[in-house]
């Protein structure tokens, strides 16, 4: 019982030693309190919903030093849909109509209506795909097709991804047992030579993001898909801040560059006004999924009340392309403005735009005064991404007022430039 008791209060002064370590190098993080509230009422059919997004946050939080209005500019809401009315209402009748939950594995309880015709119409805003399958969330989906797919030869199955990808994609690799190893950012002969040494093996993958969430650039698709078609290896790209925000109707990756990974995988929880993820495919890659998929086999599916609000979101889009043009604008106003004013944006060419600071304690500090200003933007840090490339990360989006966003872009670009001369 002692050596319990001593091993216990070894584990717990490692734990407080290790916060300790990341406050000093300007990495903790603690939660903030927050609360989103419209201001401005909302006119039906509007084809740019000028009021869709939220702008203010009221101050409600212990930790943060909130003026009375501040503008946002960290949420993933691209399209402002979240408060739209008709993507509530869906919502709220399906909730009267199937409750609350799918109250079990899809599997077992099985699809209902809502939901299947969500997957149907995610097919055909998607670029056409034979087959959809939903999941809890991106995380899972990511993890489920990697691994999946794995799991047909593991000895014989080679992956590559980009250097870049996200998180969960890197975890489902590390979490396959396969051989892998990522290619550099955007590099096609470097993804090709990564091929042709693994020629031999029955199962390649290749894996990529349609819109990379913390640089906000896009892949040369067409060029991948040249590669992995050439050396006959599946591609895989994640849709999930492409999904409504690139493409002329904002279909992503497939209506941006005109062509058709062999899956794909896309969130709810960002320009879709939901949450849950989805993945597409041809009908025998998503057969196989539904019946070898962890993730989706042993989780609880997503509410109905959450497949009504993103078939909605899909028709507020389909029905108002002006929402993904106004977006655009928006981004290249904001980027243009931030390199004119000397700023490191990287190679953003997207509604994500990312303000390079480098030290981590200098970006936590520059959050801390941007939300003194009434601007709330968060420091992104490692190890989210690498060690001194920490970042300001703005997600433009389409609801925002034009004089709004301008005066908050403003008044960022002279707020970094102040501090870092100080």
């Amino acid at each position: 019982m002692l050596l319990l008791y001593k091993v216990m209060l070894s584990a717990i002064e490692l734990i407080l030693n290790k916060l300790e370590e990341n406050k000093k190098l300007g990495l903790y993080r603690n939660i903030p309190g927050l609360s989103f509230n419209k201001n401005t009422s909302e006119t039906e059919g509007s084809e740019t919903f000028p009021a869709i997004n939220n702008l203010f946050a009221k101050r409600n939080g212990r930790d943060l030093n909130y003026s009375t209005e501040t503008v946002n500019l960290a949420t993933n809401d691209y399209l402002g849909l979240s408060k739209n009315e008709r993507v509530k209402t869906a919502a709220r009748k399906a909730i009267n109509l199937y409750g609350t939950s799918a109250s079990s594995s899809f599997l077992i309880s099985g699809h209902s209506d809502i939901h299947e015709k969500f997957e149907k119409e995610l097919c055909k805003f998607k670029g056409g795909y034979e087959n959809c399958i939903l999941y809890p969330s991106g995380y899972q989906a990511n993890i489920g097709i990697v691994k999946a797919l794995s799991g047909l030869s593991p000895l014989k199955t080679f992956i590559t991804f980009d250097e870049l990808s996200h998180a969960s994609i890197i975890d489902g690799v590390l979490s396959s047992g396969v051989k892998f190893k990522s290619f550099k950012h955007n590099d096609l002969k470097n993804l090709s030579d990564i091929l042709d040494k693994h020629r031999n093996n029955k199962i390649k993958i290749v894996i990529t993001e349609g819109v990379f969430s913390m640089d906000g650039d896009i892949p040369d698709l067409s060029g991948i898909l040249n590669i992995t078609k050439r050396n006959d290896a599946l591609c895989i790209v994640d849709d999930a801040h492409a999904t409504g925000t690139i493409g002329e109707k904002g279909g992503g990756s497939a209506d941006f560059h005109d062509a058709r990974p062999d899956a794909i995988i896309g969130t709810m929880g960002k320009a879709l006004a939901s949450n849950g993820a989805f993945v597409l495919s041809n009908g025998p890659i998503i057969e196989y999924l539904i019946n070898f998929s962890r993730p989706f086999i042993y989780s609880t599916g997503i509410p109905p009340a959450s497949a009504a609000s993103g078939l909605e979101a899909l028709s507020v889009i389909k029905e108002n392309p002006g929402l993904v043009k106004t977006l655009r604008e928006n981004s290249e106003f904001a980027r243009n403005y931030l390199r004119q004013s000397g700023l490191n944006i990287l190679n953003s060419s997207t509604h994500i735009i990312p303000i390079l600071i480098g030290d981590e304690n200098l970006a936590a500090s520059i959050e801390k005064e941007l939300l003194n200003a009434g601007i709330y933007l968060k420091a992104v840090r490692y190890p989210t991404v690498p060690k001194k490339s920490a970042r300001l990360r703005l997600g433009i989006n389409a609801g925002i007022d034009s004089a709004v966003l301008k005066n908050a872009i403003k008044e960022i670009a002279d707020i970094i430039l102040k501090k870092r001369i100080s």
